[in-house]
Protein backbone atom coordinates (compact mmCIF):
# COMPACT_ATOMS: atom_id res chain seq x y z
CA UNK A 1 0.00 0.00 0.00
CA UNK A 2 1.47 3.39 -1.28
CA UNK A 3 0.72 4.91 2.67
CA UNK A 4 2.35 1.57 4.09
CA UNK A 5 6.00 2.93 5.46
CA UNK A 6 8.69 0.19 5.47
CA UNK A 7 11.33 -0.46 7.54
CA UNK A 8 13.90 1.02 4.89
CA UNK A 9 12.51 3.95 4.40
CA UNK A 10 12.10 4.91 7.70
CA UNK A 11 15.78 3.85 8.34
CA UNK A 12 16.70 5.78 5.31
CA UNK A 13 14.45 8.95 6.14
CA UNK A 14 15.68 8.89 9.89
CA UNK A 15 19.41 9.19 8.80
CA UNK A 16 18.35 11.97 6.14
CA UNK A 17 16.49 14.14 8.96
CA UNK A 18 19.35 14.18 11.70
CA UNK A 19 22.05 15.33 8.99
CA UNK A 20 19.38 17.79 7.84
CA UNK A 21 18.90 18.72 11.82
CA UNK A 22 22.31 19.49 12.80
CA UNK A 23 22.55 21.63 9.09
CA UNK A 24 19.82 23.31 9.69
CA UNK A 25 20.72 24.43 13.28
CA UNK A 26 24.16 25.27 11.84
CA UNK A 27 22.64 27.41 9.55
CA UNK A 28 20.09 29.02 11.27
CA UNK A 29 22.05 30.34 13.94
CA UNK A 30 24.42 32.10 11.07
CA UNK A 31 21.66 33.54 9.92
CA UNK A 32 20.77 34.89 13.54
CA UNK A 33 24.08 35.71 14.23
CA UNK A 34 25.73 36.42 10.67
CA UNK A 35 27.72 39.47 12.44
CA UNK A 36 29.44 36.71 14.42
CA UNK A 37 29.95 34.01 10.87
CA UNK A 38 31.43 37.09 9.15
CA UNK A 39 33.66 37.89 12.09
CA UNK A 40 34.87 33.97 12.43
CA UNK A 41 33.22 31.93 9.40
CA UNK A 42 34.85 28.71 11.20
CA UNK A 43 32.09 28.51 12.86
CA UNK A 44 30.15 27.53 10.17
CA UNK A 45 32.38 24.15 10.21
CA UNK A 46 32.83 23.58 13.97
CA UNK A 47 32.56 20.51 15.50
CA UNK A 48 31.88 21.54 18.84
CA UNK A 49 28.32 21.04 20.44
CA UNK A 50 27.45 25.14 20.14
CA UNK A 51 26.65 27.75 18.23
CA UNK A 52 23.31 25.58 16.75
CA UNK A 53 19.67 26.93 16.62
CA UNK A 54 17.10 23.97 17.14
CA UNK A 55 14.78 24.81 15.08
CA UNK A 56 16.84 25.62 12.37
CA UNK A 57 17.28 21.99 12.56
CA UNK A 58 13.75 21.15 12.85
CA UNK A 59 12.96 23.47 10.01
CA UNK A 60 15.08 21.65 7.54
CA UNK A 61 14.47 18.35 8.98
CA UNK A 62 10.20 18.72 8.31
CA UNK A 63 11.56 20.05 5.00
CA UNK A 64 13.45 16.90 4.25
CA UNK A 65 10.82 14.31 5.78
CA UNK A 66 8.52 16.50 3.13
CA UNK A 67 10.92 15.82 0.02
CA UNK A 68 10.82 11.75 0.79
CA UNK A 69 6.98 11.28 1.65
CA UNK A 70 6.57 13.40 -1.67
CA UNK A 71 9.36 11.03 -3.30
CA UNK A 72 7.70 7.78 -1.66
CA UNK A 73 4.04 8.92 -2.29
CA UNK A 74 3.41 8.49 1.74
CA UNK A 75 1.84 10.26 4.14
CA UNK A 76 3.75 13.26 5.31
CA UNK A 77 2.25 12.82 8.61
CA UNK A 78 2.41 9.24 9.31
CA UNK A 79 5.88 9.69 8.46
CA UNK A 80 6.13 12.71 10.86
CA UNK A 81 4.21 10.87 13.54
CA UNK A 82 6.47 7.98 13.61
CA UNK A 83 9.64 9.88 13.88
CA UNK A 84 8.67 12.08 16.43
CA UNK A 85 9.84 9.23 19.60
CA UNK A 86 12.79 9.73 17.79
CA UNK A 87 13.00 13.09 17.38
CA UNK A 88 12.14 13.85 21.04
CA UNK A 89 15.26 11.21 22.11
CA UNK A 90 17.10 13.09 20.03
CA UNK A 91 16.24 16.54 21.63
CA UNK A 92 16.87 15.05 25.29
CA UNK A 93 20.82 13.72 24.20
CA UNK A 94 21.34 17.09 22.23
CA UNK A 95 20.68 19.04 25.52
CA UNK A 96 22.81 16.14 27.62
CA UNK A 97 25.48 16.66 25.70
CA UNK A 98 24.71 20.44 26.08
CA UNK A 99 24.70 19.78 29.98
CA UNK A 100 27.93 17.93 30.10
CA UNK A 101 29.40 20.49 27.48
CA UNK A 102 28.73 23.57 29.92
CA UNK A 103 26.87 25.33 27.06
CA UNK A 104 23.07 26.89 26.26
CA UNK A 105 23.21 27.56 30.37
CA UNK A 106 21.02 29.56 32.03
CA UNK A 107 20.85 33.28 33.72
CA UNK A 108 22.55 33.50 37.98
CA UNK A 109 19.93 32.29 40.46
CA UNK A 110 19.51 31.29 43.90
CA UNK A 111 16.76 28.37 43.47
CA UNK A 112 17.90 26.02 45.37
CA UNK A 113 18.20 23.75 42.14
CA UNK A 114 20.36 26.10 40.34
CA UNK A 115 23.88 24.18 39.49
CA UNK A 116 27.31 25.81 39.93
CA UNK A 117 29.60 25.06 36.60
CA UNK A 118 33.54 24.43 37.34
CA UNK A 119 35.71 27.50 37.10
CA UNK A 120 36.95 28.21 33.88
CA UNK A 121 33.60 26.55 32.12
CA UNK A 122 31.36 28.71 29.65
CA UNK A 123 29.05 30.15 32.58
CA UNK A 124 31.96 31.34 34.54
CA UNK A 125 33.51 33.30 31.68
CA UNK A 126 30.09 34.85 30.96
CA UNK A 127 30.04 35.99 34.31
CA UNK A 128 33.53 37.39 34.62
CA UNK A 129 33.30 38.72 31.30
CA UNK A 130 30.15 40.86 32.46
CA UNK A 131 31.79 41.61 36.16
CA UNK A 132 35.52 41.61 36.02
CA UNK A 133 35.15 41.64 39.64
CA UNK A 134 33.09 38.20 40.11
CA UNK A 135 36.97 36.66 39.59
CA UNK A 136 37.35 37.11 43.29
CA UNK A 137 34.21 35.51 44.20
CA UNK A 138 33.07 31.75 43.83
CA UNK A 139 31.21 30.80 40.61
CA UNK A 140 27.84 31.89 40.94
CA UNK A 141 24.61 28.90 40.34
CA UNK A 142 22.42 29.27 37.15
CA UNK A 143 19.59 27.86 36.30
CA UNK A 144 19.61 24.06 34.89
CA UNK A 145 17.96 25.46 31.20
CA UNK A 146 19.19 21.99 29.68
CA UNK A 147 17.43 20.15 32.21
CA UNK A 148 14.17 22.29 31.79
CA UNK A 149 14.23 21.66 28.07
CA UNK A 150 14.49 17.81 28.84
CA UNK A 151 11.88 18.26 31.30
CA UNK A 152 10.02 19.98 28.71
CA UNK A 153 10.46 17.93 25.79
CA UNK A 154 9.77 14.50 28.13
CA UNK A 155 6.32 16.98 28.85
CA UNK A 156 5.66 17.39 25.35
CA UNK A 157 6.16 13.58 24.19
CA UNK A 158 3.59 12.63 27.03
CA UNK A 159 1.29 14.88 25.58
CA UNK A 160 1.06 14.28 22.15
CA UNK A 161 0.93 10.49 22.81
CA UNK A 162 -2.19 11.39 24.69
CA UNK A 163 -3.75 13.55 22.00
CA UNK A 164 -2.72 11.03 19.45
CA UNK A 165 -4.19 7.98 21.49
CA UNK A 166 -7.27 9.79 22.30
CA UNK A 167 -8.33 10.90 18.57
CA UNK A 168 -6.49 8.69 16.21
CA UNK A 169 -5.84 11.28 13.66
CA UNK A 170 -2.41 11.56 12.04
CA UNK A 171 -0.82 14.33 12.88
CA UNK A 172 -1.86 15.52 15.71
CA UNK A 173 0.57 13.65 17.50
CA UNK A 174 3.29 15.87 15.30
CA UNK A 175 1.08 19.19 15.85
CA UNK A 176 0.70 18.58 19.48
CA UNK A 177 4.20 17.67 20.25
CA UNK A 178 5.78 20.62 17.93
CA UNK A 179 2.91 23.84 19.56
CA UNK A 180 4.07 22.73 23.25
CA UNK A 181 7.92 21.85 22.82
CA UNK A 182 7.55 25.61 21.40
CA UNK A 183 6.20 27.16 24.39
CA UNK A 184 8.49 25.51 26.51
CA UNK A 185 11.71 26.86 24.11
CA UNK A 186 9.65 30.29 24.68
CA UNK A 187 9.29 30.06 28.27
CA UNK A 188 13.19 29.12 28.62
CA UNK A 189 13.89 31.99 26.67
CA UNK A 190 13.22 34.06 29.57
CA UNK A 191 15.77 31.73 31.73
CA UNK A 192 18.73 31.41 29.33
CA UNK A 193 21.75 33.54 29.28
CA UNK A 194 22.53 35.83 26.27
CA UNK A 195 25.87 37.73 26.18
CA UNK A 196 25.66 41.51 26.71
CA UNK A 197 26.26 42.21 23.29
CA UNK A 198 23.11 40.35 21.60
CA UNK A 199 21.71 43.26 20.00
CA UNK A 200 17.78 43.88 20.74
CA UNK A 201 16.42 42.96 17.09
CA UNK A 202 18.81 39.19 17.75
CA UNK A 203 16.85 38.88 21.42
CA UNK A 204 13.45 39.26 19.62
CA UNK A 205 13.93 36.77 17.06
CA UNK A 206 14.03 33.83 18.86
CA UNK A 207 10.88 34.47 20.89
CA UNK A 208 9.39 35.65 16.97
CA UNK A 209 10.11 32.25 15.90
CA UNK A 210 8.73 30.67 18.57
CA UNK A 211 5.05 32.35 18.55
CA UNK A 212 5.13 31.55 14.61
CA UNK A 213 6.14 27.75 15.35
CA UNK A 214 3.02 27.84 18.41
CA UNK A 215 -0.06 29.96 15.88
CA UNK A 216 1.32 27.62 12.82
CA UNK A 217 0.80 24.22 14.99
CA UNK A 218 -2.51 25.14 16.59
CA UNK A 219 -3.56 26.04 13.20
CA UNK A 220 -2.73 22.92 12.43
CA UNK A 221 -4.72 21.30 15.34
CA UNK A 222 -7.78 22.68 13.90
CA UNK A 223 -7.34 21.91 10.64
CA UNK A 224 -6.90 18.22 11.50
CA UNK A 225 -9.43 18.10 13.92
CA UNK A 226 -11.73 19.08 11.84
CA UNK A 227 -10.90 17.47 8.47
CA UNK A 228 -10.72 14.10 10.83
Amino acid sequence: HKNEISVTTSIFSALLVATSFFVGSRLLYSLLFIDKVIENPSILFATRYINFSLFGGLGLGALVIWLVTRWKGLSFFKITDSLIPYAAFSLILFRVGCFLNGCCFGKTTSVAWGVTFPEGSLAHRAQFLSNPFSILSPVQSVHPTQIYEIVGVAFAISIGWIVMKRYKISGLFTASFVVIYAAVRLILNFFRHYPESITWVQSLQAPVMYGLVIMASCLAIHLLKKRG
